[in-house]
This record gives C-alpha cells, structure tokens and sequence, in this order.
C-alpha cells in the first residue's frame, strides 16, 4: 500500500557527511515495514542534521511529494566503528490526496548487537479495492480511504556472526470513509471494514551477509517473522501472520549482479482486508498495481539482472518474476499465469557506497506499471 520514498535534491550531501552510508535513510511502510538507519564516518562520530525534499511515483499514489528531516546520533560516539542511530521525520502528499507522516527512529548501541526501530505514523490514504483473490477484474474497482494512527516496532540484538533475534509489533487504531455505498467492503462482506484496533506481536529471524545494503553484489538476507494478533494484545482481530523473506545476489561479471528473491506470506484467523498480502506494487511484481491480487495467502519468485556503467554512472537492469495469491497455501497454482517482466536504468548518485536512482517499467499479464525511486527494489 504504501510506497518507497525517493530522496532526489540533497542525496550527495547525506553522502557527504555520512561516508560509510550503509543503508536506506527513509522509512517504508507496507505489511512488511523497514526503516535501515545509515552509518557514518567512524572516524567523526558527530550529530548530524539535513533536511530534503522527498519525490516519488507508483501507480498506487502516482507523483508523490514531500519533505523529509534526517537527525544522525551517536549513543555510544566514544566507540571508533559506531554505528549511527537517527530521527528522520517524514510528511509525503500524493496526487491521489495520500497524505503519510511518519516520525521514524532508529537506534543501535552495544557495539551495533542491538538495533530498535520505532515509527509511529499517521495514514490518510485513499485507496482502491478490486476484491479477493486472482480473479478479479481491473473493471471492478471500489475506492475507500482508510485513515489510520499507529506504530511499528522492531527491536533485534546479534546472536552469532550474522544472525540476529528479534521481536516485531504493529499496532493501528483504523476508520474507513468514503466507502462505495453500492460496493462489496459497504456490505459488510469483507473483514476490516469497521473502526477498530489492530494489534500484533511476534518473533523474528534474520541472516544477513551482503556486503552493501543499497545494491549488494553478492551476499545473502534471509528473515523470518511470524506476528500474532488478537484480544489479549488490544486487537480487534485475531489472526496469525507468518511471513519468509529469503534475497540471495551473485556476482556474474565484473559490474554484473544476479539477483534473486523468493517471498511468501500466510494469514490465518480473522485479518482485516487492507493488511493482506499484496502480489503487486514496488514491493513484488512489478507488472502489476499493488491493490489488484490480494489473499490470505502470497508467494512468488522474482530474478533481476543488473549492469552498471553502461556508459558512465548510467546503468541497466532486466527483470522477471511470477507468483500467486490463494486463500491457503495448498491453493497456490501457477495456471493463473501471473508473471512479470520488465527493463530499468539505474543511475548511480553515489559510486562508493552504490547508491542508485531507480526508474522501471514493468509489464505483467494485463496490467503495467511505471515506478520511480530510491535504491533497489530488493
């Protein structure tokens, strides 16, 4: 539902005072949250503050725009290879009248063993529902604006080498308006369609080996999560989230990267329809807009191949994936033929540490997509 924010007007000077940037410095919000606070000159470990504006397009929010504040802070700036935390408070308006706030931290200390990430955040997103399932039509489109105010918590130490153990919480407090008076989600058919409290808690896994966490060539990160939602935590719904995210990168040539990911995720219980997976959108196939197939059940499969230097900092990428959205796993098929393919340029604003301004244009099995952003899209 919610798009990558793209910093255009500033990014080199981020850059600049943060020499070592080792991740994404704005926030994502979607049914699988992430927010990768950058690191630092470990040489200087001084507080930090920038401010820039925010640009962006999907065809969820087409053009978005906005305004993004970025604090660097140290907890422990006696420590040489401190990692920073940051405070990166963000305002994003769309051309649908989309309008997201989120008020994002990130903290590390104990030598980078314990990361906490906090967002609290207000939604007000006009959104679009085409039902459940894959077989629905583009021609069947119902509009809805869910507003919402809530926060995500992901708090996780190392364990060993690259592992890390963790715990995940999502709460949301949530109204629907402006709901079709003639639509399915007014008749009360779908879950999710009164005001209510959303509330869930679990454990995470993670492996993380990639050598950059903008555009790594070789590497791998796996996580697991399972989330679990219901009255003992405040819910309103009583569901089970279980989600495995596994991305692996080879280096195939000299500036040549194959990248793969397989993701698949399963609720069971009573879950409101907005939070389901999604096939769609930045965050998987790109051939198709975010809303259009959603279940209890996702999983695909997507490869992309990526060249850079194609003639100076500008690069390309060729891409493709297929995938399936189903009530259960066991209903899982690829005779729908939900695949993706698609082509992209990369140009890199940062050499060093591969940081690249991304465009795509992905095509599925009628549908398509234009997508314009920061980073990689896995």
């Amino acid at each position: 539902m919610f798009a990558k924010l793209l910093l255009v007007v500033g990014l080199l000077s981020i850059l600049s005072t943060t020499a070592r940037a080792e991740g994404p410095t704005a926030v994502e919000k979607k049914s699988d949250s992430e927010m990768a606070p950058a690191a630092a000159d470990t040489a200087a470990n001084v507080s930090t503050t920038v401010v820039l504006p925010v640009l962006g397009y999907t065809p969820d929010t087409g053009l978005l725009f906005g305004g993004l504040a970025l604090r660097f802070f140290y907890l422990e700036p006696e420590l040489p290879n401190a990692r920073p935390s940051v405070f990166s408070p963000t305002v994003v308006y769309t051309a649908k009248n989309q309008l997201m706030v989120f008020l994002g931290a990130g903290l590390n200390w104990d030598q980078d063993r314990n990361a906490l990430s906090a967002v609290p955040f207000f939604l007000n997103f006009p959104d679009t529902f085409y039902g459940m399932g894959r077989e629905v039509s583009l021609d069947n489109e119902e509009t809805y604006t869910n507003k919402g105010l809530g926060l995500e918590l992901d708090l996780n130490r190392k364990v060993w080498r690259n592992w890390r153990l963790g715990v995940s919480y999502h709460g949301e407090n949530h109204s629907l308006s402006e709901v079709d008076p003639n639509g399915v989600l007014a008749s009360g058919a779908v879950s999710g369609t009164e005001d209510a409290w959303l509330s869930g808690l679990g454990p995470t896994v993670s492996l993380d080996s990639r050598n950059n966490t903008w555009a790594p060539d070789r590497g791998l990160w796996w996580q697991a999560t399972a989330r679990f939602a219901g009255r003992d935590l405040g819910s309103a719904y009583t569901y089970q989230e279980y989600t495995l995210d596994l991305r692996q990168y080879w280096q195939v040539g000299d500036k040549t990267v194959l990248a793969g990911q397989l993701l698949a995720t399963h609720l069971e219980g009573d879950a409101p329809f907005f939070i389901l997976p999604r096939l769609g959108g930045d965050n998987g196939l790109r051939g198709y807009r975010g809303g259009l197939y959603v279940d209890d059940t996702r999983a695909l499969s997507r490869l992309e191949l990526r060249r850079a230097g194609l003639w100076g900092h500008l690069g390309a990428v060729a891409f493709a994936g297929v995938g399936d959205v189903a009530p259960s796993p066991r209903n899982l098929t690829l005779a729908a033929e939900l695949w993706s393919a698609g082509f992209g340029f990369r140009y890199m604003l940062d050499q060093k540490e591969r940081v690249n301004l991304r465009v795509d244009f992905g095509f599925g099995n009628g549908d398509s997509g234009f997508f314009l952003s920061l980073g990689e899209a896995f």
